[in-house]
């Protein structure tokens, strides 16, 4: 059994960040704590919704963030992979491996899927590894 299998198929919700619900930085907050023993900060009440200006928030948010983690041109399983999504990089994913990440988004239950593949790698803005 691998670690991805207790995750696989969680519902999404907007500012969520426990099991039964959660965002995208939510489905990360709650690997980073059941696998890793790390509390990460929740930046709670900032995406709420599919509007621009909470999209826009969860970038700067995300932008700010950022201080804690390093950049890192390979991604090792747990770095965060950071997604630009329209004019704006607020979608983030876990990388399982230096081709896979689970992630969350609107529409779907939480998933795995190769960040390489068509859909995400001309997406993917940069991965980060967790440095605090």
């Amino acid at each position: 059994m691998n670690w991805t299998d207790n995750y696989i198929g969680l519902p999404f919700k907007p500012d969520g960040r426990d099991r039964s619900g959660c965002d995208c930085w939510g489905l990360v907050c709650i690997v980073y704590k059941e696998q890793l023993g790390i509390s990460l900060p929740e930046y709670r009440g900032i995406f709420v919704d599919q509007s621009i200006s909470s999209l826009k928030a969860a970038a700067r948010a995300y932008a700010i963030g950022k201080e804690a983690w390093q950049k890192v041109d390979k991604p090792e399983p747990f770095d965060v992979v950071m997604v630009r999504t329209g004019a704006y990089t607020w979608h983030v994913g876990v990388a399982i491996d230096q081709h896979n990440m689970l992630h969350i988004m609107s529409g779907i239950n939480s998933v795995i899927e190769p960040f390489t593949g068509i859909q995400w790698k001309h997406r993917v803005e940069e991965f980060r590894h967790y440095a605090r």
